[in-house]
This record gives C-alpha cells, structure tokens and sequence, in this order.
C-alpha cells in the first residue's frame, strides 16, 4: 500500500506542474518547456500505467524469473 501512495502523490504533483505549464506565462520559457518534455510527462505517463497495470507486470515478471530459473 506504501508504493501506491508514493506512486498517487509522484502522480498527483506532476499533474500539478502540468496544470502550471497550461495555464501559467511560464510555458514560454526555454526550462519550463524542457523539465515538462524530459522529466514531467514521462514519471506521469509511468506512474498512471503502474498504478493501472503494475499487478499484472509484477505478475508478468515473476513467471518469467520462474521460467529461467527451473
């Protein structure tokens, strides 16, 4: 339960810095622009498809170690 609530709040902070790129003057500027493109909406992307399908690759993931292990 501790990783879902880390992975809601890395979530819900980063959805914030989205909300402030939209609607703030600070688009415009070269460092803004960039911090969004490399580092906001990748963690976004990856924590809502963790949160959505992270049991099912965690499940994914351990019958293949089980696989290369026997």
């Amino acid at each position: 339960m501790k990783e879902r609530n880390l992975l809601r709040w890395i979530h819900l902070i980063s959805s914030v810095a989205i909300g402030t790129f939209v609607y703030s003057p600070w688009r415009n500027q070269a460092e803004f622009l960039l911090s969004m493109r490399i580092l906001i909406i990748p963690v976004l992307t990856l924590t809502g498809l963790w949160m959505w399908k992270g049991y099912q690759i965690k499940q994914f993931l351990s019958s293949f170690q089980n696989q290369t292990k026997a």
